[in-house]
């Protein structure tokens, strides 16, 4: 078991990740070029809506909660804290949507600057909250709790579920719309980089971050 100094490092190992991934949220929205898959039904909802996006992503993460304690058939308090921890993540990015300027009618090499920028940070901050290894989100714990309980390996279900809360974006940004608002090719970029970059990241930062959160701990059975 972990001792009080290694908890609090990885607790704030996890929230420095929650910020930063917030911010990876807002530069890839304000690029103008669609946004990450996971947000891109919230995102367009925002568009269509007064609802800001860090609000539908907490209405969104709820459902997620929800459907993660039906499929664990269970509800711990590991799995409430999530919300606190989705509130806080949602305020950022609203935060930073608000600080950051939109790039909508920008230049083009503009946009891919926030894109990059966007893939960077948000692959950065999922780094950052694996690394801490105490909390999930909602979204990420829901595909978790489908791979264990189905025995199926959590990237074919995080594909999956990306996809189709991806499609479901599309499909509503063309109905309200007339056009893909919302979804364009910075949420196909962000589907196939993110990822790669995330694993990159564990190579790079993994040995270090753990010795953040391990160095002068004392560890009890």
């Amino acid at each position: 078991m972990m001792d009080q100094r290694e908890r609090v490092r990885r607790y704030l190992l996890f929230l420095i990740g929650l910020a930063v991934n917030a911010l990876g949220v807002a530069f890839i929205s304000r690029a103008a070029l669609g946004t990450s898959p996971l947000s891109s039904l919230a995102f367009v909802l925002s568009l269509s809506t007064p609802l800001t996006l860090g609000t539908y992503t907490v209405l969104f993460n709820t459902v997620f909660l929800i459907g993660e304690a039906l499929v664990r058939r269970t509800f711990t308090l590991s799995q409430a804290i999530q919300l606190p921890f989705t509130v806080l993540f949602s305020g950022c990015i609203d935060l930073f949507m608000w600080l950051i300027p939109t790039q909508l009618n920008g230049p083009y090499p503009m946009k891919v600057l926030y894109l990059v920028v966007g893939c960077l940070l948000l692959s950065l901050g999922i780094s950052f909250e694996v690394f801490g290894g105490v909390v999930m989100l909602p979204g990420e714990a829901l595909v978790r709790a489908v791979s264990q309980r189905w025995n199926i390996p959590f990237h074919r279900v995080k594909v999956v579920f990306d996809s189709a809360i991806t499609v479901l974006a599309a499909l509503l940004a063309l109905k309200v719309f007339g056009r893909l608002n919302g979804v364009k090719e910075g949420t196909v970029v962000a589907a196939l980089v993110v990822g790669q970059l995330v694993k990159m990241y564990s190579r790079l930062l993994g040995p270090s971050m753990e010795r953040f959160c391990t160095v002068g701990a004392s560890h009890t059975v």
